[in-house]
């Protein structure tokens, strides 16, 4: 069993909250895998918050716009993963609409590319579209998304 004492599991954390982003979900855990117990645990959340480690809304901002630049994520996939986070559904709604319209219509446009150009064997042009999107609405874009850009 590890026991740390209360200013081992702050300096542990703060490194943890200073090498990315995190929420408050992603804090628990890690000090639940750090077997801290309760008491501990909530001083070292306040002192993470007051000393801004952390920040539910930052951190939800900084998951949106990675998701979408570097995995190239729809606003439905990203929303899905946040709620997953117990992220609050006013922070969700903020982070999604700061995402900058048009990288996320270029982000669409280049899986479109992409997918198109790796099904261009395809003969049937209803069974390519329909495998394009399959594809994008597994990435967490909406159908009308979509349609806006393929019509």
């Amino acid at each position: 069993m590890n026991s740390f004492s209360l200013e081992q599991l702050i300096q542990k954390l703060e490194t943890y909250c200073a090498y990315q982003e995190r929420c408050l979900f992603e804090i628990q855990n890690k000090l639940n895998q750090l077997e801290a117990n309760d008491s501990d645990s909530e001083i070292v959340i306040a002192h993470l918050s007051k000393n801004r480690f952390f920040d539910q809304n930052r951190f939800a901002q900084s998951f949106a716009q990675g998701k979408l630049r570097i995995n190239k994520w729809g606003k439905s996939k990203i929303k899905a993963a946040l709620i997953q986070k117990f992220i609050d559904k006013s922070i969700i709604i903020d982070a999604l609409s700061n995402l900058d319209g048009e990288e996320y219509t270029e982000v669409l446009k280049s899986l479109i590319e992409r997918k198109s150009m790796e099904l261009s064997k395809e003969k049937d042009e209803w069974t390519k579209k329909q495998k394009i999107l399959r594809f994008l609405s597994s990435r967490g874009f909406s159908y009308d998304e979509i349609q806006d850009i393929i019509l």
